[in-house]
Order: structure tokens, then C-alpha cells, then sequence
């Protein structure tokens, strides 16, 4: 029964993966920070489907502790197949207003831990395929999460850079989700609010995102590409039709996935 190692794995897409490639069959070694307590409960609902599944905590911004997730998951499963990266943390800072700290912590969490994984996961793995969660800004010029949206570039440089390097023995692909789910403790009317801003005049879901991670999963051949799943948001509508017509924060619609 392979593995997947998915980070950030307790919450929001990383649990719905989890969920929904455990429910497959698959193994999970669900990795964690600060929220211990959901990871728990998805640990729990993970086993209570009938698969293993075992949590592993680690702290992204301490790059000395990422470099041996790998290892100490490699110890628990002998069988890992898939690498998702999906943890990140998602602060609202334009370049001007972003503190050194932030800086630091963003570009941590979402580029050099992916970066550091990736390396681990082809020297000690080496099979399978690893898909990193991107986000549809990366097509656009969104400063209002300034370094947020740098380090998700150059992941998205990433991915295509290792799935050139590695790809005979490991897949890299990307996924860029639009709008599937409101901010931390947001709710639904984001949602319903920003649907009128996207070219299907819809938001997604996370079953649109699970249905996009099989198909990467499913297809050998496709290697080095971002699945763009937004509704069209990033060709550049929304931010036309926002110019256009503006709420009264002009920020709301640049929320988390």
C-alpha cells in the first residue's frame, strides 16, 4: 500500500487530500505545526477509514528540523510514493509594509521548506511524484501579499525546474487553486462574494481540488505542469471587472484558498 508524505495535512486542503487519498487506500504520514489538535482529529478519521496513518510535527520556519522529515518518515513507511506540499501561511503585507520577520517566515515556510523536501524526497525516495500547491496568483501581480506571492513564484520555478532535472524517476507537478475555500475563519459569504468577480461566476471546492490531484496521480505522462484549478481567474477578468465595478475593500477578494 504506498504512502503519501502530505505537509500541512490537519488543515483545509491538506486534510481534504488526506482524506481523499486515504480514502483511496493510500497510506498517510500527515505532517503538522501549530495545529496539533486538528491534525489529531484527522489522524483519527485517516485511521478510522482503514489505512495507516501517523503524524509528524515540525516547525518550517527551523530548516535544520525540516531536513529530516524525510528520514524520520522513511523510518515509519517504506513504501512513499507522493510528496504534496501544501502547508503555508498566507500574510497580508504589500512590499512596503512587509516586516523582516514576515519576510522571512513566508519565504520559509513556502519556498525553501518545498525546496528542502524536494531535494530529501529525491535523494532518499526517489519514485512517484511530488505535487506542490501553488496558487493562481502566480500568473497574476497581486502586491497585496507581496511575499507570499514571490515565494509561491519561484516554487512554481521550482516545480519545473526539478521535473526537468528528476523526471525519469520522479514526477513534479503543480496545482494553483483559485477560490475553493474562505480565509482562516472567514465564511461563506467570501465565497459568494467572489464568485461574481470569476469568469464562470462560480468558486471551487476542495472535491475540485482532489479531482485535479488524481489526475496528476493517474497520468504518467504528464510531468512539469501546473494545473491551473480557479475558474479562469488568473487570465486576468476578475481583476478587470474589479477595476470596474470595486467593492468597498478593494482587498477582500485576495483572501486564502
Amino acid at each position: 500500500m504506498p504512502t503519501a508524505i502530505i505537509t500541512g495535512g490537519g488543515v483545509r486542503l491538506g486534510r481534504a487530500m488526506a482524506l481523499h487519498l486515504a480514502k483511496k487506500g493510500t497510506n498517510i504520514a500527515l505532517h503538522h505545526n501549530a495545529s496539533a489538535k486538528n491534525a489529531g482529529k484527522t489522524v483519527t478519521e485517516i485511521r478510522d477509514l482503514g489505512v495507516k496513518c501517523e503524524p509528524f510535527p515540525c516547525d518550517f520556519t527551523d530548516l535544520t528540523a525540516v531536513e529530516t522529515l524525510i528520514e524520520s518518515v522513511k523510518s515509519t513507511f517504506s513504501d512513499v510514493e507522493l510528496l504534496i506540499n501544501s502547508a503555508a501561511n498566507f500574510i497580508q503585507e504589500d512590499i512596503e509594509h512587509t516586516s523582516t520577520r514576515s519576510l522571512e517566515e513566508t519565504f520559509n515556510i513556502n519556498l525553501l521548506t518545498p525546496y528542502i523536501l524536494m531535494r530529501e524526497y529525491k535523494k532518499q525516495v526517489n519514485r512517484g511524484m511530488i505535487v506542490n500547491i501553488l496558487d493562481e496568483r502566480i500568473a497574476r501581480n497581486v502586491p497585496t501579499f507581496a511575499a507570499y506571492s514571490v515565494a509561491k513564484v519561484g516554487l512554481s520555478h521550482l516545480t519545473h525546474l526539478a521535473s526537468i532535472e528528476w523526471g525519469a524517476n520522479v514526477r513534479v507537478n503543480g496545482i494553483a487553486p483559485g477560490l475553493i475555500l474562505p480565509p482562516p475563519g472567514g465564511t461563506e459569504d467570501y465565497l459568494t462574494r467572489g464568485k461574481k468577480l470569476i469568469p464562470t461566476l462560480t468558486h471551487g471546492t476542495v472535491d475540485d481540488i482532489c479531482r485535479g490531484l488524481d489526475y496528476l496521480v493517474d497520468s504518467k505522462f504528464v510531468n512539469g505542469e501546473t494545473l491551473f484549478i480557479d475558474g479562469g481567474q488568473s487570465k486576468g477578468w476578475a481583476q478587470k471587472k474589479k477595476k470596474e465595478s470595486p467593492p468597498e475593500d478593494p482587498s477582500w477578494l485576495d483572501g486564502g484558498i
